[in-house]
C-alpha cells in the first residue's frame, strides 16, 4: 500500500516513514500541503498521514480538500497533531479525518493505527467490488 506522509518536521516525517516501511508499505513524504496535492495528482494513496500544523495551508484544510477530490472519499486520513483535547479531536473529525494520533508519537500505537486503517481500506475495497 502506498502511504502519503505530510509533515514539515524532518524528524517526525522520518519516524512516520520508518513506521510505514516497517509494515512493508511504500512511503512518500511531503513537507507541505502543496507538495501533497501535487503527489496526489500523480498517484493514488489509500492512506494519508497528515500533520495538522503545516506551513501555509494547515492539515485541516488539506484534509477538506482531499475529501473534495475525485476518489478523496476513498482514502483513509490519519491526522497527527500535538493538539490533544476533546475539542481538537472534534475539529479533526469534522474536517474529514478518519482517525488521529497525538504527538509525541508512540510508534507502537502508530503502527497499530496504520494496521487498523489498512484493514478498513481492504474491507471498503471488497465492498466496492
Amino acid at each position: 500500500m502506498k502511504v502519503l506522509i505530510v509533515d514539515d518536521d524532518n524528524i517526525v516525517r522520518r519516524v512516520l516513514k520508518r513506521a510505514v516501511l516497517g509494515l512493508e508499505h511504500e512511503a512518500v513524504g511531503c513537507v507541505d500541503a502543496e507538495q501533497a496535492l501535487e503527489a496526489m495528482d500523480r498517484d493514488n494513496f489509500p492512506l494519508v498521514i497528515l500533520d495538522w500544523m503545516l506551513p501555509g495551508m494547515d492539515g485541516l484544510e488539506l484534509c477538506r480538500r482531499i475529501r473534495k477530490r475525485p476518489g478523496g472519499q476513498n482514502c483513509f486520513v490519519l491526522m497527527v497533531t500535538a493538539k490533544n483535547t476533546h475539542e481538537d479531536l472534534m475539529e479533526v473529525l469534522d474536517a474529514g479525518a478518519d482517525d488521529y494520533i497525538a504527538k509525541p508519537i508512540d510508534v507502537k500505537l502508530l503502527k497499530t493505527r496504520i494496521t487498523v486503517a489498512e484493514r478498513m481500506i481492504k474491507k471498503l475495497d471488497t465492498l466496492r467490488k
